[in-house]
């Protein structure tokens, strides 16, 4: 019989069983997407900004209109710093007493696993383009791991691009260990899916098409903003 090789790993054996934070990849592609957000996409407002020296100009700060595309910079900046804070310092803690999520920016969720209904286990999710999907999934991981209540309300979901397949098989051994029905799907479509747990997907994941499309709206919208108040 040949060996597992990650028994006779000690950083393997080592490494947390309960609690699970991103992986090195999460977080340098959401470094790598913030900067996108913020320097690249806004490039012509930081040029325009920079290159004339408005800083200078008493207009900054003073006219509301003169100071609008700065201030929309800053509100993007806040923003996308936010949602770093959110991805890069979350940390999942799952035991046989429930689950605990925590990160910066966000409320956190906590709960036991009597308040579980039951789980879904979704290996593929075909729902289009999506800003996670730029995170590539690990092999053999889940799409989405999904802790429903009595009442099909989503508790918590466990990504596996965020928290690893680790946090998904340690979250499925604790349900099944506490009486939790969890129920695995090979591939659905996010349409059947909201169909047999209307509540597993949030908004943005039942529309990523049109959360890119609006992002790209409101970025060409900003460069045009900038271009006519404050030229290049």
């Amino acid at each position: 019989m040949t060996p597992d090789p990650r028994r006779d790993d000690p950083a393997e054996d080592s490494r947390p069983t309960r609690t699970f934070g991103p992986p090195p990849q999460v977080v340098v592609g959401t470094l790598v997407a913030g900067l996108v957000f913020v320097v690249v996409l806004e490039f012509l407002v930081i040029i325009s900004f920079l290159g004339q020296r408005l800083w200078r100009n008493p207009l900054i700060g003073h006219d509301l209109v003169f100071t609008l595309p700065f201030l929309v910079w800053l509100a993007v900046a806040a923003v996308v710093v936010i949602g770093m804070l959110r991805v890069m310092t979350g940390w999942l803690q799952v035991d046989e007493h429930g689950f605990r999520l925590r990160a910066l920016g966000r409320r956190g969720v906590a709960g036991s696993w009597q308040r579980v209904g039951r789980v879904l286990a979704v290996r593929d999710i075909e729902r289009g383009a999506s800003p996670a999907e730029m995170l590539e999934a690990v092999e053999n991981a889940y799409d989405g791991v999904y802790l429903l209540d009595q009442q099909d309300r989503r508790l918590l979901a466990v990504s596996s691009r965020f928290f690893g397949p680790r946090a998904q098989q340690a979250t499925l051994r604790h349900a099944r260990a506490a009486g939790v029905p969890v129920e695995e799907i090979d591939a659905i479509t996010a349409k059947d899916l909201r169909e047999r747990a209307p509540q597993a997907l949030t908004v943005l994941d039942r529309h990523p098409t049109l959360l890119l499309l609006g992002l790209a709206l409101f970025y060409l919208a900003h460069n045009v903003l900038t271009f006519a108040i404050w030229g290049l």
